[in-house]
């Protein structure tokens, strides 16, 4: 999910009614913290890439369909579309499908909601490896040692251990890592100055190369009209209308309303959101290593954007910057 910048000048518009904060706050929590529990319930049944490609492919043909109906589609340029096709690779193979697979190998919904919550952590660490990237302040430093003790012992432990588990955990790491690259790209090249247009496209490039993905890996095979249960439909239905539109459309608002900082609050509510859900709705095991790898991260994520926050940048680099990614 790609988030607007705030309006000229990096300030936010009037503040709306409580209540209406409130609900997209909801959307914006609930549609991020439950796309793990959503993802874990759909590869029960169906094979990770197509299922993934499926939701990825369907949300970008409505945002499309949408951007048609409004007058505002139009023929996208050559570099849009260029700039597209690789974003789409590392924020949906590797954000997504890697995610959606590393969950199919038996990886916890909620582990892979700990997991994915380190990408702001990766983030700030390829922004300071650019040539003309920001350079970590003190503050940013210690969160990202406090990140990468959580992270460590986490997956550590999961690595070492054999079997598909192991190998799953892997591919989350791998999938953070991808989806920090293109948060990272998109941000510095965007598709488009249209933030519909490149989200669309993006979307239905992801989507395609994921089907193609599953084709490729010979998933069509292992899917039964039996496989569509009533549980795959509501998962199906969840990452399509919450987590990719509903969600998108809160998170866009909130930030012409409100400062990035208050926005990105979803990164601490999330992650918690989905290990209650994992362990609400499916059983799964939550302890006290899980609970504190967690609380590590978290604190680590919330010292690196609060560094980030206090750092002098230029205004027009600052609309750039507050630009938020998420699938």
């Amino acid at each position: 999910m790609i988030a607007a910048p705030h309006p000229a000048g990096g300030s936010p518009g009037p503040r709306p009614a409580g209540w209406k904060l409130g609900v997209a706050f909801a959307i914006v929590y609930l549609g991020y913290g439950l796309n793990f529990l959503a993802v874990k319930v759909g590869v029960e049944t169906l094979p990770a890439f197509l299922f993934a490609g499926t939701h990825i492919l369907g949300a970008g043909i409505l945002i499309a369909a949408w951007s048609q109906l409004t007058g505002r589609m139009r023929i996208p340029h050559a570099v849009t579309v260029r700039r597209a096709a690789i974003a789409a690779f590392f924020l949906f193979v590797g954000g997504v499908g890697l995610v959606t697979e590393g969950e199919k190998l038996g990886v916890p919904s909620g582990v892979a909601a700990i997991i994915k919550a380190s990408v702001p952590l990766w983030v700030a660490v390829i922004e300071s490896l650019r040539a003309r990237g920001d350079r970590p302040n003190a503050l940013m430093v210690c969160g990202l040692v406090l990140g990468a003790v959580g992270v460590a012992a986490l997956v550590v432990p999961r690595l070492e251990g054999s079997g598909a588990g192991g190998l799953g955990t892997a591919l989350l790491l791998l999938s953070a890592l991808l989806f920090a690259c293109g948060t990272v790209f998109v941000r510095h090249r965007p598709p488009s100055g249209s933030t519909a247009e490149g989200v669309w496209l993006m979307m239905v490039l992801g989507g395609g190369y994921l089907l193609l993905g599953g084709t490729l890996l010979g998933e069509w095979g292992a899917v039964e009209a039996a496989d569509f249960g009533a549980r795959t439909w509501a998962a199906l239905g969840f990452l399509l209308f919450v987590h990719s539109l509903a969600a998108f459309s809160a998170m866009n608002w909130l930030l012409r309303h409100l400062s990035a900082a208050a926005v990105t609050t979803k990164f601490y509510v999330s992650p918690a959101i989905a290990v209650l859900a994992g362990w609400a709705v499916l059983g799964e095991p939550v302890g006290i290593a899980t609970l504190a790898s967690l609380a590590l991260i978290l604190c680590g994520v919330g010292a690196v954007l609060w560094g980030e926050s206090r750092k002098q940048v230029a205004p027009a680099l600052q609309a750039d910057d507050q630009d938020e990614l998420e699938v």
